[in-house]
């Protein structure tokens, strides 16, 4: 039995909460990094005294030392299977969901698309219903699931679009719908309350969110009844260096996670060692960095609105649109119980409880040209895709999104830097990215 109390406070959840694994004595303060791929398997109970006689007869002296409670209390076999990096870093993840008070048990994946496609996998669609802004996700659901076979063998599963599904009425058995809360590149919330009303009416479908752009402590998606499964990519918040691979299913029961663990078996969905063992590092500073960066993105999120409000005449023509929930919802959005419609600041603010938003926003400038130009003009900040590290990243997404989103968009996701040096950076980041446009501008003419 644990002789630890069960924490209350997050940070306590995440510095503890693998305590109490049973990993064996004499355990060292950092998690050790399990590199093994097998494991000795212990002797059988029932044979252990005629193992004893007959190694007393033909091995007098024992061909290695044996050392006291060597053994770890689970009974590691595989890797693939279970091992101690990963048993640490799934309890150190169930404590993080479990900070607003739900239920919550973590798998974790060798990556964020394989931790959707295992979540759909256990799902078993026949249809699944999509309302998503990240391409990799989209196109990995329109190659990969649509024509495969759904729960009747006879039927392919088919990719529908959120609003086509609402258009014609009530969910099918075996719907899964997939949203994502904050939207990637856009920031917006969706109405998940009124989301899960429409597709629990009929049984046997299955409400997955990607949290990935706002994890805990920022956001509670198990506080919305009718979600079934959380998906974050690890990669990015979670793992928050830059450095790692890797992804997580959240679920309600233990039930159901310890299903979605023999699924990753046989799927061989594991995360390598190492990625484990960094995914567990960056846990136990998640609470202090995600907070942080989420603060500076709604700082310069509401100093850049100042930019299109035009009251820095400067950067007059800069910046045309902001997209950030610190800009959304800086006036009450009046309550809603249409599924399509974005979420009402009531829902925002119970998905968010600390009003504390996304740490990415995303900015629409006023040319092709300058935003193309901007991720490399910053000198606080890295142009390059991905999200959530330390320091801050900026991607033109066009170049990766074409059909998704305007050529004139930049993603930002917001480190650790100090706001007021990010105010300055951009400052003057803005205006070289006007001079080059204009540059741009006056090479077309020209020629």
């Amino acid at each position: 039995m644990s002789h630890h109390a069960t924490p209350h406070g997050l940070a306590t959840r995440l510095l503890h909460a693998d305590a109490d694994l049973g990993l064996g004595t004499n355990q060292p303060v950092v998690a050790p990094l399990a590199v093994a791929t097998t494991y000795i398997q212990p002797e059988p109970a029932d044979l252990a005294a005629y193992l004893a006689a007959a190694r007393a007869k033909h091995f007098p002296q024992p061909a290695h030392a044996v050392v006291e409670d060597a053994e770890p209390a689970k009974p590691y076999i595989y890797s693939r299977m279970a091992n101690p990096t990963l048993d640490r870093v799934e309890a150190v993840l169930g404590a993080l969901e479990q900070y607003f008070g739900e239920g919550a048990h973590a798998v974790v994946y060798s990556s964020g698309l394989a931790a959707i496609a295992a979540a759909l996998h256990h799902a078993q669609p026949r249809r699944v219903i999509a309302r998503l802004g990240y391409h990799g996700t989209l196109f990995g659901m329109a190659e990969v699931i649509r024509g495969r076979s759904g729960p009747d063998a006879n039927t392919p599963c088919a990719v529908v679009p959120l609003e086509t599904a609402l258009a014609g009425g009530a969910p099918l058995p075996g719907d899964v719908l997939v949203v994502e809360s904050p939207s990637n590149p856009w920031g917006g919330l969706p109405n998940l309350p009124a989301l899960a009303a429409w597709v629990k009416q009929t049984e046997g479908t299955t409400l997955i969110v990607d949290a990935t752009l706002a994890p805990p402590p920022l956001q509670n998606i198990l506080g919305v009844k009718g979600v079934d499964l959380v998906v974050h990519s690890a990669t990015k918040y979670l793992g928050g260096h830059s450095d790692l691979l890797g992804g997580t299913v959240v679920a309600r029961s233990r039930a159901v996670a310890e299903t979605l663990r023999r699924e990753r078996t046989f799927l061989g969905a594991v995360p390598g060692n190492l990625e484990a063992w960094l995914l567990l590092r960056s846990l136990r500073t998640v609470h202090l960095r995600v907070p942080a960066q989420a603060k500076t993105a709604t700082q310069l999120a509401t100093w850049l609105q100042s930019v299109v409000n035009g009251e820095i005449t400067l950067l007059a023509g800069t910046v045309t649109k902001v997209h950030h929930a610190s800009v959304t919802y800086f006036d009450e959005v009046p309550d809603s119980d249409d599924p399509a419609a974005p979420a009402p600041s009531s829902v925002a603010r119970a998905l968010f409880p600390t009003e504390q938003w996304s740490p990415v926003l995303s900015v629409e400038l006023g040319s092709k040209a300058a935003a193309r130009a901007l991720p490399h003009l910053v000198s606080y900040g890295r142009a390059a895709t991905s999200l959530g590290g330390v320091e801050s990243l900026l991607e033109w997404r066009y170049q990766q999104d074409p059909k998704g989103v305007p050529d004139t968009l930049v993603r930002v996701s917001i480190g650790l830097e100090d706001f007021e040096d990010l105010k300055a950076d951009w400052t003057r980041a803005l205006l070289a990215a006007k001079d080059v446009a204009e540059a741009v501008v006056a090479e077309t003419d020209a020629e």
